[in-house]
């Protein structure tokens, strides 16, 4: 059996009203969040550099993107859409 490689995914806001907008921030997983007792939505769990964390809705995924560890060392951060 092969080895596999892996490295950490991170979230980046590309939304001008994203929290934190272009700072990438680990996804540590997936959770279901009911924010305002309308109804559950499947989220993204995910953890800035400064310890805040955060929740992003996997639906909305034209106000960010998902890069990796080897993205950021190279400087390949997505833009922030003003």
């Amino acid at each position: 059996m092969s080895e596999v490689s892996i490295q950490r995914a991170y979230l980046v806001g590309t939304h001008r009203y994203s929290f934190q907008a272009g700072e990438p921030a680990e996804i540590l997983g997936m959770i279901f969040v009911n924010p305002d007792e309308k109804g559950w939505r499947l989220c993204y769990h995910i953890r800035f550099e400064d310890g805040r964390d955060d929740y992003v809705p996997v639906s909305e995924g034209t106000h960010y993107e998902i890069v990796s560890a080897q993205d950021i060392r190279a400087g390949r951060i997505p833009e922030v859409v003003h």
